[in-house]
């Protein structure tokens, strides 16, 4: 039945008293549950009607959210209890909901300056960027060991894993001479100046290794206390240690170095990398293939964002110079 012939049933009825409207619609051979079930616009929600926001609450809740504008919902909602307004994490969504002031993260201009500077900085084949680190291993009988360990960024190459009763400076000279070589022995001499990435240790600055690596390598060292910069180290290390390390137990630095270099190849040149993904599509390949073979790869999610963010600063650029 259409909402018309309902009204017209309902004007007849109210004037017609002491007509009463649901047994006249039984009269007429509707079904009453029918006649008076409401359209779906007006019916309402389930469970108690939504409370109206205090206004003056609101309105300073606005203002924190004005001045922290780089916050979400919940941290917002603490420093307001912070500074005594009585307010709950749903009290604080609702209003920035409301003043559309909710944190979403799209790039703004400065961000995609920063984005565009990280591009310049992110290799775009192998032996342009490398990173080096140490980690620790136990061989029972000998204490701790450290294993030197120097990977290619953009293909995630392992160019050298150097096991060594110390780490010191010496240590790490003779990883970085096995990393070049193994560079050299399948790219020739290197035709630029590779970028290598390490932490502040104590061997990194010292002199002898900075002498040692001279001008044949950049040397970039990250920021104090901030381990995530070298995070595909950090994440190989937890690789090395879960296949190999925590395996078994050596029973000596011989062995563990026998072990180390099985591992080494297994991880070049076997074990498929999730992040190299074919241009062509299909499973994922290995470090070598990408290294030695030159098999082109997918640019990661987080790299397209940067060249994305790059062409769109060119872009805006491009039109300020056209205006100009």
């Amino acid at each position: 039945m259409s909402e018309e012939r309902r009204g017209l049933v309902r004007e007849e009825v109210a004037a017609r008293p002491p007509a009463r409207l649901k047994p006249v619609v039984k009269t007429i051979g509707w079904s009453p549950s029918s006649f008076f079930r409401k359209r779906r616009s007006e019916r309402r929600r389930p469970g108690p009607r939504p409370r109206t926001l205090d206004p003056w609450l609101a309105e300073q809740v606005r203002q924190f959210a004005l001045a922290y504008p780089w916050w979400g919902f919940k941290r917002l909602a603490v420093v307001c209890r912070r500074a005594g307004l009585a307010v709950s994490n749903r009290f604080v969504y609702k209003v920035l909901a409301a003043a559309d002031l909710l944190q979403r993260r799209r790039p703004r201009s400065a961000e995609l300056y920063q984005a565009a500077r990280l591009f310049e900085l992110l290799p775009n084949g192998p032996n342009e960027l490398w990173q080096a680190d140490v980690t620790y291993i136990h061989i029972r009988g000998f204490g701790w060991w450290y294993a030197v360990t120097v990977i290619d960024y953009f293909s995630r190459y392992l160019l050298a894993l150097h096991l060594s009763p110390s780490n010191d400076a010496a240590a790490l000279t003779v990883a970085i001479d096995q990393a070049r070589a193994e560079a050299e022995r399948w790219h020739g001499p290197l035709a630029w100046t590779p970028t290598l990435v390490t932490d502040n240790g104590s061997s990194f600055l010292a002199r002898r290794f900075r002498s040692h690596i001279g001008s044949w390598l950049q040397q970039v060292r990250t920021r104090y206390r901030t381990p995530q910069q070298l995070g595909l180290l950090e994440r190989f290390h937890q690789t090395l240690k879960r296949e190999e390390v925590y395996w078994d137990v050596y029973a000596s630095p011989a062995e563990a170095r026998d072990r180390l270099l099985c591992f080494h190849r297994r991880y070049n040149e076997v074990r498929p990398h999730w992040a190299l993904v074919p241009e062509a599509g299909g499973d994922v390949v290995t470090p070598a293939d990408v290294y030695r073979q030159g098999v082109k790869v997918q640019i990661p999610a987080w790299q397209e964002w940067a060249r994305a963010a790059k062409a769109k600063l060119d872009a805006l650029l491009e039109q300020d110079a056209q205006a100009a």
